[in-house]
Parts: structure tokens; sequence; C-alpha cells
């Protein structure tokens, strides 16, 4: 009677490993069921930890994190006027980003998850959501049924323009885990990974989001130049995603009025740079609304950033708070009436230069700075096997993707792009901080 009793015994570790694996699945729901998956895999882990006694293993960058968001919580508070608790409030819940942080690292530093079936479960969500948009840009809806809103196809998402940014961050993963494939037939592993590839990138490029595109591009670069072996079939991969660009740029008057702005913004730079400038004065002169004549000539970003940098400078040192720069921003009119404001800058660190101030930022940089400082250990200094080298390479990849200064980026105090962020950093930070194999 006992043995069958034990033989069915509740297994925790299976509980943690299927929270850890199922997040691809989580990343395609709405913001409320990610709060509620990051507060129960946190909850039941630490609990575990508490009561099983498992060893916490803390470095430095675990220190920087919590301050970091420490000195968030501070220059909200000082920046806030007392009626806005509930984004004080905000400011503390950030606090998750660490402990998740903490958490997956001392996960993999016990064994206690692997990265493989993660990986299994990105590739199959990015081609689903891949086909879902296809199936709704061919057919106007997609398989349950949302039908493109506003000229954005966003599949799953609805009208949440965020399809291609899924499939973009996820897609180092899903190549990743048809890398490590095991397949005899190595024509045949590589024919698959071409299509995967293909179909990601199409897909991307479907959804009309611009910047992941981009990155997405970015991305196989990086791919081709960092890893000898992948060389001939990234190559094939890269000329086939921009013929298929430019045969849709031709036929469809969506995507060539999406991408219109940004070749013409693109030859200005290849002519002229003086010529962005003249566009930006003629703007600035005339009576036409500021973020549609932007929006035109695809400087908009030059413009915001502009905005966040001047709105910065005004709050140098420990900024004006979580979700202050509309409103900071907004004051400042009144002293420049070219300000472009908007939610968030749409850049990780001019985002941090003006909720947290020069000092958020510096303590951001340094966190970063250790994390490229292992990996130039690790690849350069150290000699790793192969497996373990294209794991690497592919994790900096994503790095510099993510973390590049002249990109947009959405928030990463909000809830889907900074869980996102924060999750993969803290795979990094295992790879690079624990020597056991995580995959």
């Amino acid at each position: 009677m006992l043995s069958n009793i034990n033989k069915y015994k509740f297994d925790h570790k299976y509980i943690i490993k299927t929270l850890f694996n199922i997040f691809p699945l989580i990343m395609l729901m709405p913001s409320g069921y990610i709060n509620l998956y990051i507060a129960t895999f946190i909850i039941y882990s630490y609990a575990f930890f508490f009561i099983n006694k498992v060893n916490i293993k803390i470095f430095f960058t675990d220190y920087l994190l919590f301050i970091f968001f420490t000195s968030s919580i501070i220059s909200t508070i000082i920046g806030y006027e007392k009626s806005d608790y509930i984004i004080i409030a905000k400011s503390f819940a950030d606090i998750r980003f660490a402990l998740l942080f903490l958490l997956i690292r001392n996960l993999f530093y016990n064994e206690i998850i692997k990265i493989c079936t993660l990986l299994r479960l990105c590739l199959f969500f990015t081609i689903f959501l891949s086909l879902d948009i296809f199936l709704q840009f061919s057919y106007g809806k997609d398989i349950f049924g949302y039908p493109e809103i506003n000229g954005r196809y966003g599949g799953i998402f609805g009208d949440e323009a965020i399809a291609g940014s899924y499939i973009q961050k996820f897609s180092i993963f899903s190549i990743l885990a048809i890398i490590y494939l095991k397949h005899n037939n190595i024509l045949n592993k590589r024919l698959f990974l071409f299509s995967i590839v293909i179909i990601l990138g199409t897909g991307i490029l479907l959804t009309l989001d611009r910047i992941p595109f981009l990155i997405y591009i970015l991305l196989l670069l990086l791919l081709f130049i960092l890893i000898k072996n992948l060389r001939k079939i990234i190559f094939l991969c890269i000329i086939s995603i921009i013929i298929i660009f430019f045969l849709f740029y031709g036929n469809n008057i969506l995507i060539k009025n999406r991408y219109y702005p940004l070749i013409k913004f693109t030859e200005a730079i290849l002519v002229k740079f003086s010529n962005i400038i003249n566009i930006n004065e003629n703007i600035k002169d005339s009576n036409v609304n500021l973020k549609e004549k932007t929006m035109q000539t695809g400087i908009e970003y030059l413009l915001l950033f502009d905005s966040a940098i001047y709105t910065f400078e005004n709050n140098f040192w420990i900024g004006s708070g979580k979700k202050s720069y509309y409103k900071s921003c907004d004051k400042l009119k009144k002293y420049r009436k070219d300000l472009l404001c908007a939610p968030h800058p749409h850049n990780i660190y001019l985002e941090i230069s003006i909720y947290q101030g020069f000092v958020g930022l510096l303590i951001f940089i340094i966190f970063l700075i250790m994390l490229l400082k292992k990996f130039y250990y690790d690849l350069i200094i150290q000699k790793n096997n192969k497996a373990n080298e294209i794991l690497k390479i592919s994790l900096l990849i994503w790095f510099i993707c993510e973390i590049s200064p002249l990109r947009s980026y959405g928030s990463i105090f909000q809830t889907v792009n900074g869980t996102f962020f924060w999750f993969v950093i803290s795979i990094i930070s295992s790879k690079l901080f624990i020597k056991k194999n995580i995959y």
C-alpha cells in the first residue's frame, strides 16, 4: 500500500519544469494571465526552495538588478504626487522581474530545469503564429476568426500589434531547436532550417512590424558572420527573405505603404544626411500635425528620441519616476513646441534615463557590461565544445539585437516586453555564470 502511495507522490520539480517550459504559450495570452503566471512561478518555486532548503546562489549581477529596481521605486516616489499611488505600487511590483531573474538562474544552477523543451515549444509556437498570420493575410481572418485591424495582421493577438515582435524575439530559440535537433541526415536538417527561417521571416514581414523584421535580418546576418558551419544555408535564407520582401513590396499596397517611409529615410542617409535635417526643420515649421508628418517621412523615432533626450536633461540625476515620460514631456512643450510625446520613449536607455536618471542608467549599463565581459571571457578566452559554443553565440546574438542603443523598443517595465526581456536575460546569465550544461 505504501509503495503505491510513493509511486504517485506529487512531483514538485515537474510542476516547476512545466511552468518554465510553457513560457512561449503564456506569452501569447493577455497581460493579466502573464502576471498571474509570473506570480505563480515565483511563489511556487521559491516555496520549493525554502521547504527543501535548496541553495540559492547569488552573484554581483543579482545585487545590481535589485538596486536597479529599487532606484526605480525611489525615483517614482520622489517624482510623483501623493495621488499617484497606483504608479508607485506598480514600481514596487517591478521587483518581480528581479525575482524572476534570480529564480531562473538558480533553477538552472540546481539542475531543476533544462532549456531543450523550451526551445522545441518556441519552435512550435512561432511556426503556429506565422502560419496563423499567413491565413489571416490570405483570407482576411485567422484560425480563431480574428480579422486584420487597421491594416495590421496580428493573428491570435487581435488588435495588439505585437505578433511580429513575438516571432522575432523567439526566433533565435526556434533556430537553436533545429540546430540541436537529433537527425542523421544533415541535408534534411538544413532544408528544415531553411524552411523554418523563411516561414518566420515571412510571418514577421506580413505583420507589418518594421523593427522586428529589420532585427530579424540583423539576427540572421550575425548568425552568418559568427557561426561558420551555417554560413551557406543562412546566406541562402537572407537572399530568399530579401527577394520575398521586394516581391511583396512591389505587389502589396499595405506592405509598400508601411516600408516606403523607411526606404526613403534610408535613401536620404545614403544620399546626403543633411536631407534628414531639412525634413526635420520643415516639419517643425509646418502647421500640419507633427506625428502625421513624421510618420510620412519615416523619421518619427528620431524626433521621439530627441524629445526623450530633452526630457531626460531636465531630470538628469534621478529621473522623474515610472511612466512619467508623457507627463514630463507634455509639461516641457511650453519651452519646445516641437516635442513629440508618447506613453514611453521607445528606447531602453532613454526610458531608464527618464524614469531613473543617470544613476539608474549607470547601474543598468554596468549590469550589461558584466554580461558582455562574461561573453568575451567564455567565447574568446576559454575553449568550449562546439555545441556549447553555438548556444553561447546564439544567446550573444539575441543579446546584441535586443540591447542595441539605436533600436526602438517597448518598455522593459511593462508586462509583455518586460517579462520576455528579463526572462531571456536570466537564461543568458545562467549560461554565462554557471558552468553546468543548461541544455
